[in-house]
């Protein structure tokens, strides 16, 4: 629960300042923060025996573990968040190229927030790492983000996160 915690926030904090890079608004910002920070609550109805799972998961234990963003979404809508903030969550596991989840949505038909929240979530991730996976040098993440951009991630946010590391504006 505590790493669970831990991600949320450092991808809270490196959406804002992707958001403040890019020029959204303020309340653009407040909105992007706050579907970051709860981007994977939807983990919470996710047994954690498959999310602390150090094998390989199989077909069926993947697609119980995709559902987190669903749940996410749903939670939140039920509470009444904004359906801006709903929205990035359930789409910030889609890919550029269209062969994410839930709904394959392809380019510019993800929200920006998801597609914004893809990229410093892999990002934390990759540098993090996870009980299956040793974390990556903050060089070799960025790397990853280049090799995937285009195909994962959208490409016009990669530069922009890119180009903030370079000016040292994104660490958290």
């Amino acid at each position: 629960m505590e790493d669970l915690i831990k991600h949320q926030y450092s991808v809270g904090v490196l959406c804002r300042n992707i958001g403040i890079y890019m020029g959204l608004s303020s309340k653009e910002i407040e909105l992007l923060e706050t579907a970051a920070f709860f981007h994977d609550i939807g983990k919470l109805f996710v047994p954690k025996s498959l999310l602390n799972k150090k094998e390989p998961l199989s077909i069926e234990e993947f697609e119980l573990v995709k559902m987190h963003s669903l749940y996410g979404a749903e939670l939140l809508k039920k509470i009444g968040f904004d359906s801006t903030v709903v929205s990035a969550i359930r789409h910030h596991h889609e890919r550029y190229d269209g062969r994410g989840y839930p709904d394959g949505l392809r380019g510019e038909k993800i929200p920006l927030f998801s597609r914004i929240i893809a990229a410093a979530d892999a990002y934390d991730v990759m540098t993090t790492g996870r009980i299956y996976k040793k974390p990556l040098p903050h060089d070799k993440a960025i790397e990853e983000l280049i090799r995937y951009s285009g195909t994962q991630f959208d490409p016009e946010v990669v530069k922009i996160f890119l180009k903030m590391f370079k000016e040292e504006k994104a660490y958290v």
